[in-house]
């Protein structure tokens, strides 16, 4: 069965998008939104409507919902406010859920959600030569890991002590090896 290593599907482009300028995309940072999970792809219109409503500029790049709908609020070369002084270089990835969530939430529950992430990073790494390997500089890192450096002072905390970052890692590790996912499976 052929593989191939594409871009995921994107279910909801946000118009409108707020983004402060030109970048080049180093690392990758993992969010968690604080918010419930409706069905489809409404939840996802909601928050890049509230970022944009808000006129704060807040956003990231890219949500992803528990069912792995992904929205896109902006390319990956535009630079988003999503964590604190840490922006530039940075691609966000919101996940609709909490940081409550317990290992077993993530990985059964989320399941979807956790495989279209991993997608991303590896499609990035393969498009902009992100590695795939947990670093806060040149990789991919949590807001939480951002706030320890001491870099983001607002005592962010997500996506939570329990979320499953090396097994996200290992399967975008995954896809690259094998050279993407069947093209038969949905993106």
């Amino acid at each position: 069965m052929a593989r191939t290593l594409r871009k995921p599907h994107i279910d909801y482009r946000a118009k409108n998008g707020i983004h402060h300028g030109a970048m080049t995309p180093v690392r990758i940072v993992l969010h968690d939104t604080e918010s419930h999970d409706t069905a489809g792809i409404t939840d996802i219109a909601g928050i890049y409507n509230f970022w944009v409503s808000q006129g704060l500029g807040y956003g990231a790049q890219f949500i992803v919902d528990k069912d792995g709908n992904i929205g896109q609020g902006g390319t990956v070369h535009q630079e988003m406010w999503h964590v604190g002084n840490y922006n530039g270089g940075s691609v966000g990835i919101e996940q609709i859920g909490f940081a409550s969530y317990t290992e077993a939430e993530w990985k059964h529950e989320n399941l979807a959600q956790l495989i279209k992430v991993s997608r991303l990073i590896a499609w990035m790494h393969k498009e902009y030569a992100i590695p795939i390997q947990h670093d806060i500089n040149a990789g991919v890192c949590t807001h939480a890991d951002v706030g320890h450096a001491g870099i983001d002072p607002s005592g962010h905390t997500d996506p939570g002590p329990n979320y499953p970052l090396t097994m996200v890692l290992w399967l975008a590790q995954r896809y690259v090896t094998l050279g993407g996912w069947s093209v038969a499976e949905p993106v």
